[in-house]
């Protein structure tokens, strides 16, 4: 019985040894899975957080080769101008600039190329496309040659019109009146015709002043054996610049000043200045006149038999046209000089011939005007949208100093006038120097140019 008992619980343990191995297997079995279980999902966290990593990496990459390769021309015009800017639409792709001419009154001969002029550029500019992006548009105003309603529309063409700036703008005695609203508003004016310099940010002369060119007709004179010299101009800024250039080139040259007189403003009244100049035996004659003034000025001096040379600045004399020479009788205009901003239009170059086929099609505002002048803005159109072109597409005042004062060490070349050479204040905003001399044949009716473009003799 005894031994029954012994081998049943020997049995009995063994069982038990079996069962608990099992169970151990279960368990190892289990935590197997779990461990597999747990490492692969470690290891799909970490290929997650790796492609994440990876994904933002490259877009990290993709950005700075954006911000590396700067603002893309295809985003139109004004692409890398930051902020709204006056007369720049980029959703509709239109840069739009402004003028005001003197279209009616006294100067409108004058005033109507000068329009026709710049309208041409901006036309054929279209026509090829722009300037990346952008179309161009030109907003005018007919000032009729008076102060006042140039000033108007000066402050309407930058508060309602809002123009980018101004090109090609007429008057010499009435643009600095205007310097007040541009200065304000911060607005450009480019190569207006032909205000004294007086170093104004915001203001690019692209033509010879009046008194730099009164310095190259008296050079002429002096040349040609003058050794008295007389002046008549207007009682005012026009004539203020007449009267600088003969005391400046005085000491230069050592003539004697015979005499200075004032005429007044858009007076018909000549007499007393020209008797002056009879009285004082003048062997040449500057002036700085309007057109009808001169032609005064030469039949009261051709009426009395005196013949000195007489030269006046190219808006003056109309040089290259009829402006003033039309208003004389032919033998008092025989002879008569015009210095000369821009070449005369019937150069034979290919720059001119061009011009000359396209004023001979235009059909738009200002086709009536006088040849000469629409050469003259036209070609300061052409240096504008060269400046503009070298841009960018960022069209910010900033950036316009900026890069029209480089112009110095990389000038804007257009063949029909001097190299346009801005450079920074004081001084560098008289972007051209130098001016021609050309006369006047009345047998046939056309001009010569008798000097060529060079500086002022100092």
């Amino acid at each position: 019985m005894k031994k029954s008992v012994l081998k049943l619980l020997a049995l009995l343990a063994i069982f038990s040894f079996v069962a608990i191995s099992c169970g151990d297997d279960d368990d190892s079995s289990s935590s197997s899975s779990e461990s597999s279980s747990s490492e692969s999902s470690s290891s799909e966290s970490s290929s997650s957080e790796s492609s994440s990593s990876e994904s933002s990496e490259a877009a990290e990459e993709e950005e700075a080769a954006e911000e590396e390769a700067g603002p893309d021309p295809a985003d139109g015009c004004g692409y890398a101008t930051e902020g709204d800017m006056p007369g720049i639409d980029k959703e509709n792709g239109i840069f739009k600039i402004g003028t005001s001419q003197p279209f009616t009154g006294r100067a409108a001969v004058a005033g109507e190329a000068l329009l026709g002029g710049l309208q041409m550029a901006v036309d054929e500019l279209n026509a090829n496309g722009g300037i990346d992006g952008c179309m161009f548009e030109l907003a005018w105003e007919d000032d009729r040659f008076e102060i006042e309603q140039m000033v108007t529309n000066v402050r309407k063409l930058i508060d309602v019109d809002n123009v980018w700036g101004f090109v090609g703008t007429a008057g010499s005695q009435a643009i600095p009146s205007t310097y007040p609203a541009i200065e304000a508003a911060g607005t450009p004016l480019w190569g207006p015709v032909s205000p004294a310099n007086q170093d104004i940010l915001e203001v690019y002369l692209t033509n010879p002043t009046r008194t730099e060119q009164g310095k190259i007709c008296i050079d002429y004179f002096v040349e040609q054996g003058a050794t008295k010299i007389a002046a008549i101009g207007q009682d005012n800024e026009l004539g203020a610049e007449a009267f600088a250039a003969i005391e400046l080139q005085q000491p230069v040259h050592g003539y004697e000043i015979v005499a200075e007189e004032e005429i007044e403003v858009l007076s018909d009244v000549v007499a007393p200045a020209v008797l002056a100049v009879i009285d004082s035996g003048a062997d040449a004659v500057l002036t700085a006149l309007d057109n009808a003034q001169n032609g005064l000025v030469l039949d009261g001096f051709h009426e009395a038999g005196f013949n000195p040379m007489v030269c006046s600045d190219a808006g003056s004399a109309g040089s290259g046209g009829g402006n003033t020479v039309s208003l004389a009788t032919p033998e008092a205009a025989d002879g008569y000089l015009g210095a000369l901003q821009v070449a005369l239009p019937d150069t034979d170059s290919e720059f001119v011939n061009a011009w000359r086929d396209l004023w001979a099609a235009y059909d738009g505002p200002g086709k009536d005007g006088a040849a000469n002048f629409s050469l003259q803005t036209y070609s300061i159109a052409q240096a504008f949208f060269q400046l503009i072109d070298r841009l960018d597409g960022n069209y910010t005042y900033d950036n316009f100093h900026a890069v029209a004062e480089t112009l110095v060490d990389d000038p804007i070349l257009i063949p029909s006038i001097p190299p346009v050479a801005c450079a920074p204040l004081p001084g560098g905003h008289q972007c051209a120097a130098g001016a021609g001399v050309s006369a006047y044949d009345s047998a046939t009716e056309t001009w010569t140019q008798v000097r060529e473009f060079q500086s002022a003799k100092s």
